[in-house]
């Protein structure tokens, strides 16, 4: 076969072809001809070596006063093309007057065929056309290239319209793309916005290593998977994957990221794929300071992964809610409150409020009080004053428990007036009816309206299993905090509707499921009262006597003081002639 034949065969590839054209050339040669010279030969060598590599291309060749470059993508074509731009800037110095250079650039997405010193195609013109329509210092692209864009973050991107262009019969959609950000407004770090103060995390779909369009769409489900995990978490806002997979590959600074998103965390990765095994590494990173909280591997099965049965998201997803609240802690427990973004405060508050340790709880009142000034017509402050008042009751805290509940009821009302459609203020009414008025009709349609507002909230589930308790539903209520706990993987208030669980199985008599639920809660949260006593009983009237005495020991130690009638339960069972107070009795633990 001669070469004739073998170039004939030759199968065309889809290629980003970009042309970059030297403005006034004639005129540059004519005027400062060495100067130029050297310069010319200098910025190609760049773009040779080093501009078309860092960005998966490759320069074709220098054509005079041009230079023809190819790359994988419409994308990285488009950052190669600012790059050239930004490169050919600084050749030129502060003094440069009338010896400075310009580029005008075209890119045009198309099948070409490919050679080691040319590019041969109809799309090698049309970008050569496109170039001649920019201005100095400017890239043209066509609507193919356009299509693979995200504005305000590949470019700013700026429609010109139709455009005829010679040699080219029909005319042609042009768009010019700027500098990402070039004509953006900017006003500091993005703040999240005043009707969610909760801190907003972006996912970014993982990357294949190497680049495997087979391997995509794994990458993507296992974001898509995370996000769908981590929404679930009651004090994060997660990022659609819609809006974060236009910034995979690119090479943006984290405070544009941060701009772009309004995000205040972000995951991202890359992963391996060996037979049907992956490994992906992940990283955790705080935008507007750009620490990495965490970063870190792990292994599945993919298989496993598309039928939800491996551990890998589950590891991640852990990693990530627990690096995020910890991190927002010790930012509140350290550093001034009025330094300190609004949802640094709200996370650290709960951190605070649910550690139960009396210093912390202190601190937490402090950061909801200075939030509530700041905020002072959102629901969620005055919503978790109200839960501090009552864990301040259920903890045996209280010097005056009556004016604690009322306390509770008036933060209430607070958070009602702000928002009655919150479900976070709903569920703090119907926690304060109860502690205040024994109310557990009014606090039972409180808690339905909450979980008709949000289905998924958690905590809203939680309470409502105590009032089906109290009107006698036991099993519904064991079904309701089971629910509670099903979508609450996450949720720092886990231990809670653990308790819960366990008091709805108490009151059906599974005393072993009650005791399971019992150490569930307190194995998650052994500063917390009620699931030590609800053990205690259940422990008991299993006729497991010597783990029922035990298990006071362990309370006691834990929480020193501690007595049956110090600190009634959210259910009423701890009146002194109850069955559940005379099993506390009787274990040991003193009246």
């Amino acid at each position: 076969m001669n070469e004739g034949q073998d170039f004939a065969l030759t199968t065309p590839r889809r290629r980003a072809i970009v042309f970059a054209d030297l403005m006034e050339s004639v005129r540059l040669y004519e005027q400062f001809e060495t100067r130029t010279i050297d310069n010319w030969r200098r910025f190609a060598a760049l773009a040779r070596d080093s501009l078309a590599p860092a960005h998966a291309g490759r320069l074709v060749r220098v054509v005079g006063d041009g230079l023809l470059l190819e790359f994988d993508t419409a994308a990285a074509a488009t950052a190669a093309a600012h790059a050239l731009h930004q490169a050919l800037a600084s050749f030129n110095g502060p003094d440069a007057g009338e010896a400075a250079m310009w580029l005008r650039v075209g890119v045009h997405l198309a099948d070409v065929v490919t050679e080691e010193h040319e590019l041969w195609g109809n799309g090698v013109n049309l970008a050569a056309r496109l170039a001649a329509i920019a201005q100095p210092g400017q890239t043209a692209a066509s609507t193919e290239v356009r299509a693979d864009l995200t504005d305000g973050v590949h470019a700013h991107i700026e429609d010109l319209g139709l455009r005829y262009m010679k040699h080219v019969s029909e005319p042609m959609r042009v768009w010019l793309l700027n500098t990402p950000g070039a004509n953006v407004q900017r006003n500091g770090p993005v703040a999240p916005s005043s009707a969610d103060l909760r801190p907003a995390i972006a996912v970014v779909p993982f990357t294949a290593l190497p680049a495997d369009a087979e391997h995509d769409a794994l990458g993507h489900a296992m974001a898509d998977d995370i996000i769908a995990s981590l929404s679930r978490h009651p004090g994060l806002r997660v990022l659609s994957r819609v809006s974060t997979a236009a910034v995979r590959g690119v090479p943006l600074e984290l405070p544009r990221l941060r701009e772009l998103l309004g995000a205040s965390f972000l995951l991202s990765g890359h992963f391996y794929v060996r037979g049907n095994r992956v490994r992906l590494a992940a990283e955790l990173c705080e935008l507007q300071g750009g620490q990495v909280l965490w970063a870190g591997g792990v292994g599945g099965d993919v298989d496993a992964l598309f039928e939800g049965q491996d551990e890998l998201v589950p590891h991640i997803v852990s990693q990530v809610s627990q690096q995020v609240m910890a991190h927002e802690l010790a930012r509140v427990r350290s550093l001034p409150m009025d330094s300190l973004a609004s949802y640094s405060l709200l996370l650290g508050a709960n951190g605070l409020l649910h550690s139960l340790v009396q210093q912390d709880f202190g601190r937490a009142r402090e950061v909801l009080e200075h939030l509530a000034e700041r905020h002072p017509r959102e629901a969620a402050p005055p919503a978790l004053m109200s839960a501090w008042h009552v864990f301040r009751i259920l903890q045996g805290w209280a010097e005056d428990p009556a004016a604690e509940g009322d306390m509770a009821m008036r933060m209430a009302a607070r958070a009602m007036d702000n928002n009655p459609e919150q479900p976070t203020a709903l569920v703090a009414d119907g926690v304060a009816r109860i502690f205040t008025k024994r109310d557990f009709k009014g606090a039972r349609q409180s808690f339905n309206k909450a979980v008709t507002c949000d289905p998924t909230y958690a905590l809203a589930w939680a309470r409502l299993s105590e009032t089906e308790s109290q009107a006698g539903e036991h099993e519904t209520a064991l079904a309701s905090a089971s629910r509670a706990i099903d979508l609450s993987p996450l949720d720092p208030q886990r231990f809670v509707y653990e308790s819960f669980a366990a008091t709805a199985a108490w009151k059906t008599g599974s005393y072993g499921v009650a005791a399971r639920h019992a150490r569930e809660s307190i194995r998650l949260h052994a500063m917390h009262a009620p699931p030590h006593r609800l053990l205690i009983a259940s422990l008991w009237f299993q006729a497991e006597h010597e783990q029922a005495r035990t298990a006071v020991a362990t309370y006691l130690r834990l929480m020193p003081g501690s007595r049956v009638s110090a600190s009634p339960s959210t259910t009423g069972d701890a009146v002194m002639n109850s069955p559940f107070a005379q099993a506390l009795l009787q274990a040991g633990l003193p009246p």
